[in-house]
């Protein structure tokens, strides 16, 4: 394989075809704890669809019900405002980490690059070795040797996928619900085994092939990188001023890169860091170990490649506060404001009045009807029940409601039909409807619509 470059991708070879990576294993303290990190993600990516918290999984995005439940906290139809600024703050969150530390995400939480690094390239290192073994069995003929390796790696690879597809599921589907569907078989519900299926055939393909021209590629947070960097963005870099120019150690006037192309070997998209900042970078550190290791053996100091801004690596400083962060301290601090001040007004018990679709009112024989209906949302994790009293300012008016209690699930919406009518010799005009609810613990919501009619 060539050398990487700026020009092309390891990944690719000058036909097109596909040149699979197979990075060497990193060792150093960005390993270990990219390790401890992964570990925890996956813990917690496997626990909280299991969890209880007031009768619902941790998390469990509930689509049939149209709402959300996380950690407690749900929320419900009636809430999108809130569905808003929760989005609004993810994006924020990512662009102020990738204009602030680069990539970091995808080197270090990236579920693409927990999952690959954390758990599909250990398994694979255990069937086929590291770098230079893997290298050498794609390269072998087919032999029973190679079939059992490749045929054991891809057996395990099939079975994490399918493992990992029924814990998306449960994000979807609670876990016990799952586990019966699991049990009565795919016709139970078709849907669910076809997503689970599809899943399952879509992880595989990710991680038993498709693997880093997911980042390279297909996502499209590297080319945002590309827009949201400055110079004092900390990313994985080359230090050029101290390790050229290169050669052997043993050679005066050289800079303390010994081309040894170890930080090639265990980068997981292929590229060479010395040649600067790249698209394909995921700011993992791979590097950043690969070398530290070199320049122990060599007894010269570490981080020929490290963190830091390109203004770092260039000129020896680092700016951190800049016109920027002041910017992001300003916008993240109106966003909670206003995610403060909807909280604080968000009615308990939300409840309005609209006139039923048709005609204004109806002429019923010697009666005028008015049809109106009543909508209302719990917007609580507890039932409610509803007290409704409608008060005509016609004293000959009549009311006609389906019951005066009015029970509410949690997150439960009512859509509640309100007829009124009066004889139309009692009719002289337009009047008031007032219609009050009350819920249990007495808070209360009073409303007012217009009784309409022929005119006299």
């Amino acid at each position: 394989m060539d050398p990487p470059s700026l020009e092309t991708l390891s990944s690719i070879g000058p036909g097109g075809a596909r040149n699979f990576l197979h990075p060497a294993k990193a060792r150093g303290r960005f390993t270990r704890a990219r390790t401890i990190v992964f570990a925890v993600l996956i813990a917690l990516l496997v626990v909280l669809p299991f969890i209880t918290i007031n009768g619902r999984p941790g998390v469990w995005l509930d689509m049939a019900g149209r709402s959300f439940h996380f950690l407690g906290f749900s929320v419900g139809p009636t809430q999108t405002w809130l569905l808003f600024l929760i989005a609004l703050a993810l994006a924020f969150a990512l662009v102020v980490t990738s204009a602030l530390w680069g990539r970091i995400w995808c080197g270090w939480a990236c579920p693409q690059t927990v999952w690959l690094e954390g758990v599909y390239r250990r398994v694979e290192r255990l069937f086929e070795g590291d770098r230079h073994r893997q290298i050498q069995l794609d390269d072998a003929p087919w032999g029973p040797e190679k079939v059992l390796r490749k045929g054991g790696k891809n057996l395990v690879f099939l079975l994490l996928s399918v493992a990992i597809a029924h814990l998306l599921v449960c994000y979807f589907v609670p876990p016990a619900k799952l586990w019966q569907l699991m049990g009565s078989g795919p016709g139970s519900d078709p849907e669910v085994f076809i997503w689970t299926s599809a899943l399952t055939a879509v992880v595989f393909f990710d991680y038993a092939w498709f693997r880093e021209q997911m980042c390279i590629i297909v996502c499209p947070y590297g080319r945002l990188q590309s827009v949201l960097t400055d110079q004092d963005t900390v990313v994985v870099g080359y230090d050029a001023r101290r390790g050229e120019p290169r050669g052997k150690a043993s050679k005066a006037g050289i800079g303390d890169c010994v081309d040894c192309s170890r930080c090639v070997a265990v980068c997981p998209t292929g590229i060479d860091i010395r040649q600067g900042l790249q698209l394909e970078c995921v700011g993992c550190a791979a590097c950043v170990d690969a070398c530290d290791e070199i320049m122990a053996k060599l007894k010269r100091p570490p981080g020929l490649i490290r963190y830091d801004s390109l203004r770092g690596l260039t000129q020896g400083e680092h700016r951190f506060l800049r016109p920027r962060v002041y910017a992001y301290a300003v916008i993240a601090a109106g966003i909670l404001v206003a995610g403060a001040f909807l909280a604080q007004s968000r009615p308990e018990l939300p409840v309005t009045i609209v006139r039923q679709a048709g005609a204004p009112f109806v002429l019923d024989g010697d009666d005028v009807r008015n049809a109106y209906l009543l909508r209302t949302a719990n917007k609580t994790e507890q039932e409610e029940l509803l007290t409704i009293e409608v008060i005509p300012a016609n004293p000959k008016a009549e009311v006609t409601i389906p019951a005066k209690t009015w029970p509410l699930p949690p997150q439960g919406i009512a859509a509640i039909p309100v007829f009124v009518e009066v004889d139309r010799e009692h009719f002289a005009g337009a009047f008031d409807v007032t219609v009050k609810v009350t819920g249990k613990d007495g808070r209360q919501a009073e409303l007012h619509a217009q009784f309409l009619g022929p005119d006299r």
